[in-house]
């Protein structure tokens, strides 16, 4: 099957949302919800500290790290855009093979054809699928461009051919 399609600075951010969200790495998934909640509890406790003894230069320092935690979803989605808006391979269109034995990608500055043993895991919510080549690598495809028969195609395929290449 071919497909082609344009990887748009929201569809990047779906992705990252989903590939967090799906992380086969454990602390990378905490770093979503867990962090921010840690901080949040941190933010209690120093309120209720500058509330029994007074604010002071030190407790003023110590707001920081609480506040940093809680502010992880915003900078993870701040260096996200940022991220997007330095890879020069998001822009234009982007070309996607899919066959038997692998999955060809191509765009303006790059191509690459990916084995399907390459690939350990795949996700998909309504707007993109991820699929995972390790831990960290994983390529987009968004679906706001896909007939819904592509898209049960590519979700099919993608079951039989990543979940048969697992060891």
């Amino acid at each position: 099957m071919h497909l082609e399609y344009e990887i748009s600075e929201q569809d990047f951010l779906d992705a990252q949302r989903l590939a967090i969200k799906n992380s086969p790495v454990r602390s990378i998934r905490w770093s979503r919800i867990g962090i921010p909640l840690f901080g949040l509890l941190l933010f209690m406790f120093w309120l209720q500290s500058t509330y029994t003894h007074g604010l002071s230069l030190r407790s003023a320092i110590g707001v920081v790290f609480p506040i940093l935690f809680m502010s992880i979803p915003l900078l993870t989605k701040w260096n996200a855009r940022k991220m997007y808006a330095r890879t020069t391979s998001f822009r234009g269109v982007q070309r996607l093979d899919v066959d038997e034995e692998a999955m060809s990608v191509s765009g303006e500055t790059f191509s690459g054809k990916i084995g399907w043993s390459n690939y350990r895991q795949f996700f998909e919510d309504e707007r993109c699928f991820v699929l995972y080549q390790d831990s960290t690598v994983f390529n987009i495809i968004p679906k706001r461009q896909l007939s819904s028969e592509q898209i049960s195609w590519l979700r099919q395929h993608f079951n039989r051919k990543i979940e048969d290449s697992k060891p």
